[in-house]
């Protein structure tokens, strides 16, 4: 049975600073308040305009993650069942380290550690230094393609989470879910994917991925 998500957890904006290794890119971006009745916006709430400095990770014009209110949001279950199962929590995509900040930043956390692969050297150039020395001994960022990396031998996660499309729309997301999930399935209590939320969250129609 799924845990009900908490609606006490605290969204929070990136501190990741702004940088450029080869085609990847962090920059902070500027939502301006514009003329917006938000009553008459159809969208879920959570998909509403929120004026503020926001940051970005893209692969040239190809924006895959912001600290966007929506991104916290559809990403609460992986919050919600690190904090409540603890242990060691196992995410493939490194981004913006949302989720991995959001595990260990949370007073009381009795999450261990934090293991992420990614398979961008440049994305880890860009945003691991800051995560390891915000939670010292509690990250482990590996470069490695999350189809084909193995835990080592009496490993064990209780919660997995995939997150390294930029669009939940494109075809190949649902194949490659359940490829992961199977791959790791004989590591992982539990599993769950940005793309499944975030379809979820904004009724299955189309908003635009990464807002």
């Amino acid at each position: 049975m799924p845990l009900p998500l908490e609606t006490s957890l605290t969204y929070f904006r990136s501190d990741v600073p702004a940088g450029q290794s080869g085609a990847w890119v962090v920059e902070k971006v500027v939502i301006p308040e514009r003329d917006y009745d938000s009553a008459t916006d159809p969208r879920p709430d959570c998909f509403k305009l929120r004026p503020g400095l926001y940051t970005c990770l893209r692969h040239g014009s190809t924006q895959f993650m912001t600290d966007l209110y929506d991104e916290w949001w559809t990403q609460r279950s992986a919050i919600q069942q690190a904090l409540s199962r603890g242990g060691d929590v196992l995410i493939t995509g490194l981004g913006l380290a949302l989720v991995a900040e959001a595990i260990l930043r949370e007073p009381g956390s009795s999450v261990s550690r934090v293991t992420i692969i990614e398979k961008s050297a440049d994305v880890i150039r860009l945003v691991a230094p800051y995560l390891e020395e915000r939670h010292p001994g509690k990250v482990e960022v590996i470069e490695a393609d999350a189809f084909v990396w193995k835990p080592t031998a009496g490993c064990h996660f209780t919660v997995g989470w995939h997150d390294i499309w930029p669009d939940p729309h494109s075809e190949q997301v649902t194949q490659e879910i359940a490829q992961l999930r199977e791959h790791y399935r004989p590591w992982c209590d539990w599993q769950g994917s940005w793309p499944e939320d975030y379809l979820e969250a904004c009724g299955g129609e189309s908003v635009a991925a990464r807002s």
